[in-house]
């Protein structure tokens, strides 16, 4: 299982990359998670090394604050499920982080300043 969390003092919406073969380039991203602080959400219910043991996310709080990487891929708003090299009009790019669940079946990613 692939948990997000809000330990952040403001809202977060978070977007995330995962290994998925029905996808050309064998992998799907998808967003986006509003989260209250202290919220969390399971992001995925299967097991989260299972699938891949990297993942990536990008996450933007409503006061600015920003975790990303280098990783960049185009995502919309509202809501979106692509696969990897997919933008449509109004899209735009931003950085993904690498996440290493290492070998964990269960795994919780918390946000926090």
């Amino acid at each position: 299982m692939l948990r997000l969390c809000n330990n952040y003092s403001s809202l977060t919406s978070t977007a995330f990359i995962m290994r998925d073969p029905r996808c050309p380039e064998g992998w799907l991203k998808f967003g986006w998670y509003n989260l209250q602080p202290g919220e969390c959400r399971d992001i995925y219910t299967g097991c989260a090394s299972a699938v891949n043991r990297f993942w990536y996310f990008h996450s933007e709080a409503t006061d600015g604050a920003v975790w990303a990487g280098p990783f960049e891929f185009c995502v919309q708003d509202p809501a979106f499920q692509w696969c990897l090299n997919r933008c449509d009009s109004g899209g735009y790019i931003v950085g993904f982080r690498e996440l290493d669940v290492n070998s964990f079946c269960n795994f919780t990613l918390t946000l926090s300043a």
